[in-house]
């Protein structure tokens, strides 16, 4: 477990040095190339950011005893990351060669601010929608909940129904008996008492 966090501090160290060698270069390049290596820093932020995910993900099955020492490791790579996206950001924007180039990267400066914005409302929508499901995952664990209940009250109420239908026709039975025996005696009587 821990030689993948390895492999992960690694790939993490070349790409932070790759990076931050094109933030230098950025400075000196052609304005065609500029774009180029400025949508390329990122894409490379952005993977960045994912390893970052991944080592914390690894640092939460590592054993207990080392997990501090490298939950700190990772903490203090966000804060590089956080100082090279800082450092990034100035110097996109430090390189005027004239007017055009200015209002060209403030241009997508403002894509970009729309794009997080467009992030965080589809981020809402999510939320809100998960919010919904859960409740009404709930409601269908209530609505369960409830289902059996009436099948237990009903399975309950037909015993007591067959119950009282069996009882209803032994009664009936004896009644039937009971009135057979009182017709045979009453005509033995009167056969007795004709003959």
């Amino acid at each position: 477990m821990t030689s993948l966090i390895e492999q992960y501090e690694q790939q993490y160290a070349v790409s932070t040095a790759d990076f931050t060698a094109k933030i230098a270069k950025l400075a000196n390049v052609e304005r065609s190339d500029r774009r180029f290596l400025i949508q390329e820093l990122e894409k490379q932020v952005e993977e960045l950011r994912e390893l970052l995910e991944q080592m914390e993900l690894e640092v939460c099955d590592v054993d207990p005893t080392l997990r501090p020492k490298l939950k700190t490791r990772v903490e203090s790579y966000r804060a590089e990351l956080v100082r090279l996206e800082k450092e990034f950001s100035n110097a996109s924007i430090r390189k005027n060669v004239g007017y055009g180039d200015q209002n060209e990267i403030f241009g997508e400066i403002s894509i970009r601010e729309e794009q997080k914005q467009q992030l965080l409302n589809t981020s809402e929508t999510i939320e809100r929608t998960n919010n919904k499901l859960t409740a009404c995952y709930s409601v269908l664990l209530e609505s369960e909940d409830i289902g059996s209940q009436v099948l237990r009250d009903l399975q309950c109420q037909r015993e007591t129904i067959q119950k009282s239908r069996a009882r209803i026709q032994y009664k009936s039975k004896l009644q039937l008996l009971a009135n057979t025996g009182k017709c045979l005696r009453i005509q033995c009587y009167l056969e007795s008492f004709l003959s």
